[in-house]
């Protein structure tokens, strides 16, 4: 894929070239939009996808032209400009202009915000042996120190945690996952499923500390050593913190955009500023499932944002609404996810089991709100179009 330096005037500028910024070109190209598109991004790697760099692209088993997203041609056919390695600096919303790092003013109709979010960090922990897996070279650096027999402390058993803890122990190195909360998964998952992906994990041998809070980290000749609050020091050669992600809004923010754990956007994907809009792991839309303001980490919230943001640019109406849905591979299982669970209210969870695995229903006010699979595909498939419908109806189906 050839890059171009970045043009004079486009009908929309895209900033962000992972899957929300790629797809929202193609997209605006389905909508009719014949206007010059030009899609900014931060890397000088064509844009490919994120889901395996903890996975397939960490254990060596694809590589990083086998996740592009698309093929290197397909922009020029699609008349695509990609302005790699000179990310967008400043927008200024009143004159519709926005300033590459190397000073280039671009002139644009539309701005689509697609800025994905960073690994939230341990000021304390970072530098060398340190790791975290948001992009291509964090996963590369990594694959690179991981070697058998070498231990691997992670800190956070979230989805990525746990995944990224999966491809280092197959890559043979000893991995122990310290969490602060009282299972894997914590508040993403139903407890059934948590315990139950828990144990295979340890049956890995992985080892898994659940409340284990960290009061103070240490530099030693080897690596790192993690004092927990219990008194028991930990030592590692290799930290990989996976605590959660920082929505990237420093450019919303310096542009007067709203924002609150994101860029504040309406249902159409719009900001606060007329012409500007925001799509992806950046955008904070209101949930009517948890009744406030929230960003959805996932490959199909944002496809899904940048259809309607597409959409709207183009003066056609937005994709209908769909429940959010995630999938995460952990030691060789596959889990898929759909719906939002308010952690502030009670839920009540059915688990069903299936021929290779299990299917949770969870029921929040009187609805099914959520439903968690694994290894049940056809059960996940069928599941989807009943969420948000009366208990009594769903669990009828």
């Amino acid at each position: 894929m050839e890059t171009s330096s970045a043009p004079q005037r486009v009908h929309t500028a895209i900033i962000g070239a992972g899957h929300a910024g790629v797809e929202c070109a193609w997209a605006l190209r389905a909508a009719g939009v014949e206007g010059d598109i030009a899609l900014f991004g931060a890397e000088t790697h064509a844009p490919y996808e994120r889901p395996p760099l903890s996975k397939a692209l960490l254990t060596g088993s694809t590589s990083a032209e086998r996740i592009a997203l698309r093929a290197g041609s397909a922009y020029e056919k699609s008349r695509v400009i990609v302005v790699a390695g000179d990310p967008v600096a400043a927008i200024d919303t009143a004159a519709h202009t926005l300033r590459t790092a190397s000073g280039h003013i671009v002139a644009y109709e539309h701005c689509v915000l697609a800025t994905g979010a960073s690994a939230r960090g341990i000021a304390e922990v970072a530098g060398e042996q340190v790791f975290s897996v948001r992009g291509l070279d964090d996963a590369h650096r990594l694959r690179e120190a991981l070697r058998p027999g070498i231990r691997l402390l992670v800190v956070g058993a979230g989805y990525l945690g746990l995944e990224a803890a999966c491809s280092a122990r197959k890559l043979g190195a000893e991995v122990l996952v310290l969490e602060q909360g009282g299972n894997v998964m914590a508040g993403k998952v139903s407890e059934s499923t948590a315990t139950r992906i828990g144990d295979l994990h340890r049956e890995a041998g992985i080892e898994i500390r659940h409340g284990a809070a960290v009061r103070r980290w240490e530099r030693t000749a080897t690596g790192w050593r993690a004092h927990l609050a219990s008194g028991e020091p930990i030592d590692a050669e290799l930290v990989l913190v996976s605590i959660g992600a920082v929505a990237e809004t420093a450019l919303a923010e310096a542009a007067g955009l709203i924002c609150l754990d994101g860029v504040v956007v309406d249902e159409c994907c719009r900001t606060s500023a007329p012409g500007v809009y925001a799509i992806g792991d950046c955008a904070s839309a209101f949930r009517g499932e948890l009744q406030r303001y929230a960003r959805i980490e996932s490959v199909q919230n944002a496809l899904a944002q940048a259809r309607t943001a597409a959409a709207t640019i183009a003066g056609k109406a937005p994709p209908a609404a769909r429940p959010p849905t995630f999938w995460s591979e952990q030691q060789g299982r596959r889990l898929q996810m759909a719906g939002l669970v308010d952690p502030a209210a009670p839920c009540r969870d059915v688990l069903l089991p299936t021929a290779k695995g299990w299917l949770v229903e969870r029921y929040q006010h009187g609805r099914l709100a959520a439903i968690e699979a694994v290894d049940s595909p056809v059960e996940f498939i069928k599941g989807v179009p009943r969420i948000g419908a009366p208990e009594a109806v769903a669990a009828a189906v």
